[in-house]
């Protein structure tokens, strides 16, 4: 990073303000919530007094709540560059823009194109050529926390977290910047590297049930336990092995999962375009990550798994519960975080079955969408992500959710891993630019994004054929 200047710019001004009073402010997700472990242990070791705030997003309304003016310094973590504007129109207002080193945003997400103030240190991947999908958020404020101090390399990890939570690791591992944060976490023996299938529940689910929910390509296994205990008995005859399909992935031998995986590739090529193929291995087999302290068995064990543990409590609002987990605490809040989990499943099993049996899936040429007031705007992309086994879904097509949020409507998209790797979907780009042209706001990554838009969803719609098609 010895070419990152803002990286080294923003580290001068924390030191600056190390006596001032500072703010910092970072996003709900598992992306957002190991941000915030980072910057609370850097706080912590520069003893600075600072306060902390959680926000979903940073829009026209949410940025009266933030208090610029009582701070010397606010930092914005895993947010921030898409609303460069109204964070610049804030400070001007407040009339802080002239001011040196007032805030510093560490962010990956695509930013505005404008020019900043002096008083905005903009930290971000993309101004030096890199990739926002190749570091998170919380890897962001990793290297601004190993900039301040070789030494901590301890808070690799959170960082290994968040983009793993952030599907960072979408081509199979994690690359670029990402690799040398997890390189920093390796030698410490804090994460473990893995090969295997790449399939949700290693640590906690039978095969079978990791299977029926596989659906980066929809095969006649989804959904089907019989057809897969089945199809698992074949292969174990076919190879003279023994596949237990009441075992986890994590206790089953390596050559039983590569030989599955060869199997359920030659299946795959069936069911997809033929200049799809050479696609397919990257979401059959590769890295999974693992907390090397974390029990066997733990839904905290697996990287992937932990993430959903955070969003079960960051997205009805019980921050408190996922922030003090991820800080080590295995006691009270971990039974809480556990209890969060279940709450978090039925819904999502409602809300999948309420998209299945009540709501039209309206196929476009280029997309579809679904619009519902009966989802919460939380879980409604997550709902979207899980749709794909509907059998209405189209599900070599991006999918749109719409649903009523407190000012006006919370759009989620997502589309599948194949679609981005052959059709070089952008959601990210289409659905800045459908919100924009409605008076909202939106952004994200190129196989999940989301946007907020004041009111005319006909009018969004339009401009997201223009975008994708």
């Amino acid at each position: 990073m010895e070419s990152w200047v803002e990286l080294k710019k923003g580290v001068n001004v924390l030191k600056s303000k190390i006596n001032g009073k500072v703010l910092i402010a970072t996003h709900i997700d598992t992306d957002g919530l190991t941000s915030r472990a980072i910057l609370q242990k850097l706080s912590e070791r520069l003893e600075l007094d600072a306060d902390f705030m959680f926000l979903k997003q940073i829009t026209q309304w949410s940025i009266e709540e933030i208090p610029f003016n009582e701070y010397d310094l606010t930092i914005f973590a895993d947010l921030g560059s898409g609303q460069l504007r109204m964070i610049k129109n804030k400070l001007e207002e407040l009339k802080l823009a002239d001011k040196d080193g007032k805030v510093i945003i560490l962010d990956h997400h695509q930013p505005e194109s404008i020019k900043l103030p002096r008083s905005v240190v903009h930290i971000n991947p993309l101004t030096i050529g890199k990739s926002g999908g190749e570091i998170c958020g919380a890897g962001v404020s990793y290297l601004f926390a190993r900039e301040v101090n070789r030494e901590w390399t301890d808070l690799a990890k959170y960082a290994v977290l968040g983009a793993v939570g952030d599907v960072q690791n979408i081509e199979g591992k994690l690359i670029g910047l990402n690799r040398v944060i997890l390189e920093d976490a390796t030698s410490r023996r804090d994460i473990l590297i893995k090969s295997d299938l790449q399939m949700y529940g290693r640590q906690t689910r039978p095969l079978f049930v990791s299977m029926r929910y596989w659906a980066d390509v929809r095969t006649d296994l989804l959904n089907n336990d019989s057809r897969i205990i089945k199809y698992l008995q074949n292969i174990s005859k076919k190879h003279d092995i023994e596949i237990d399909p009441s075992l986890r992935l994590a206790e089953i031998p390596f050559e039983h999962k590569r030989i599955i995986g060869s199997e359920l590739l030659i299946k795959c090529l069936n069911y997809v375009p033929n200049h799809w193929t050479s696609y397919i291995p990257k979401v059959i087999f590769g890295e999974v990550y693992e907390f090397r302290e974390e029990e066997f068995g733990s839904p905290l064990r697996d990287l992937e798994e932990f993430s959903t543990c955070i969003n079960a409590c960051s997205r009805y609002g019980d921050y408190e519960t996922a922030l003090n987990v991820l800080m080590g605490d295995r006691d009270k809040y971990y039974k809480k975080m556990l209890s969060n989990l279940r709450r978090h499943r039925n819904n999502l099993r409602k809300a999948l079955e309420h998209v299945r049996s009540d709501v039209e899936i309206v196929q476009k040429e280029k997309f579809q969408y679904f619009e519902t007031d009966k989802i919460m705007p939380n879980i409604v992309g997550i709902v979207a992500g899980m749709s794909y086994s509907i059998e209405e879904v189209d599900w070599m097509k991006p999918i749109f959710a719409i649903s009523e949020g407190e000012e006006g409507y919370k759009v989620s998209a997502r589309c599948p891993k194949l679609l981005c790797f052959a059709e070089n979907v952008n959601l990210a780009s289409a659905i800045k630019y459908a919100s924009e042209k409605v008076g909202g706001s939106g952004g994200g990554h190129k196989f999940a994004s989301g946007a907020y838009i004041p009111g005319d969803k006909k009018e969004f719609i339009k401009y997201l054929d223009v975008a994708l098609g």
